[in-house]
């Protein structure tokens, strides 16, 4: 064995062994809502195992800032999507405004409801958490393909 700078030769044949390794990265199924945790944040049933009100006042809060930041990132994320929807409509010279409009319509909506069941849970209001899984659920749908709605390209 060369020195090539590992600890000793079990190291060395381990690292060998991994670096031959073809390593794919699996698709996600399509089952998978990217956006489910947004209401499992704004969810407080999970916080009740908490006994000490401190510690439970505590993560609320920190459950609160990461859901209006990731509802800010989401925001910034829907409109570089939307964009390059146009962009490639323009490329493929088939614009279908009534269906851009109509997603464009429709996500920020979805938006608008995760951001008004934020608002409630800062309220200490539980009573849009299935509104928000719904909404989470649909803007996945929505937000995942480049052109969901159009016939003419998911045929082509």
């Amino acid at each position: 064995m060369k020195n090539t700078g590992y600890r000793d030769r079990a190291h060395f044949e381990a690292k060998e062994q991994l670096s031959s390794l073809q390593i794919v990265q699996p698709a996600l199924p399509v089952s998978v809502n990217q956006y489910g945790y947004l209401a499992r944040l704004i969810d407080d049933r999970e916080l009740d195992l908490i006994e000490d009100p401190g510690v439970r006042s505590a993560v609320r809060t920190a459950h609160h800032q990461v859901y209006w930041k990731s509802l800010r990132l989401l925001k910034r994320d829907v409109k570089k999507i939307l964009v390059s929807r146009r962009k490639l409509m323009e490329a493929r010279k088939e614009w279908r405004f009534e269906v851009l409009l109509a997603d464009t319509a429709r996500i920020w909506q979805l938006i608008w409801i995760l951001q008004i069941a934020g608002a409630a849970h800062t309220m200490h209001v539980p009573m849009m958490i299935s509104a928000a899984r719904a909404a989470s659920v649909e803007l996945q749908s929505l937000v995942a393909l480049p052109f969901p709605s159009i016939p003419a390209v998911s045929a082509a």
